[in-house]
Parts: C-alpha cells; sequence; structure tokens
C-alpha cells in the first residue's frame, strides 16, 4: 500500500511538473505570429530567472508614452548568446523587433539578433 502511494504520489508530480514546464515555454499562449518593432528608452531591467525583461518607455505617434514589457530567455540562455547585465541598461535608447504581445498587449518576445542600441 505504502509503494502504491509513493508511486501515485511521483506520477502525480511528474505530471505537474511538465504540464507547468510545457504551458511556461508556449510562446503561443502570450504572443502572436506577427513580428514588430519597438523604440524607445530602457526604464527597468529584470535580469533573473526564468526570463530576462526589459521595461521600454515608447512614445507614440501623439506624443502619449506607454511602457512596454520586452521578454528575452533565461539567464543561461542570454549568457551563452553573449549578453550580460550591462548589454542594456537604464537609459539607453534601443530599438529591437520580436513576436507582438496578444490582445494588443505592450510586450514583446525580443529577437536578441534584432538589438540596437541608438545613440
Amino acid at each position: 500500500m505504502k509503494k502504491t502511494l509513493i508511486r501515485a504520489a511521483s506520477v502525480v508530480a511528474a505530471s505537474v511538473g511538465w504540464t507547468g514546464a510545457n504551458a511556461h515555454h508556449a510562446l503561443s499562449a502570450n504572443y502572436i505570429e506577427e513580428v514588430g518593432e519597438v523604440e524607445g528608452v530602457v526604464v527597468e531591467v529584470f535580469w533573473a530567472n526564468p526570463h530576462v525583461h526589459y521595461y521600454v518607455e515608447v512614445t507614440g505617434a501623439d506624443g502619449s508614452t506607454r511602457i512596454w514589457d520586452l521578454e528575452s530567455s533565461n539567464l543561461n540562455g542570454m549568457a551563452s548568446a553573449g549578453w550580460s547585465r550591462d548589454t542594456i541598461q537604464v537609459g539607453d535608447r534601443i530599438r529591437v523587433s520580436g513576436r507582438m504581445g496578444r490582445e494588443g498587449r505592450p510586450r514583446l518576445a525580443l529577437d536578441r539578433e534584432s538589438l540596437e542600441i541608438i545613440e
């Protein structure tokens, strides 16, 4: 009986862990296939797992501003691509492209290859 309960608990734990990991990595949950471009000033850098985020203030054609969440990969992925905490810093004006946020949300799945730091 005890072995059966331990096996059942292990199966449930493995299933929950797999489902959480699978859902976490689904880009389609937060982003659409359409690629867009964002240009603005970095106001915050979140350099931590599970994903690195850059928050950028973007000025619209009408002069209004909006904060965009630019999401990238985890710390290991960023380091493997040659990025560090100092690659993009608060105050940098950047232009990047990537998959746009669902339902018009101001977020972008950052394409690291597209980074342009504007001086």
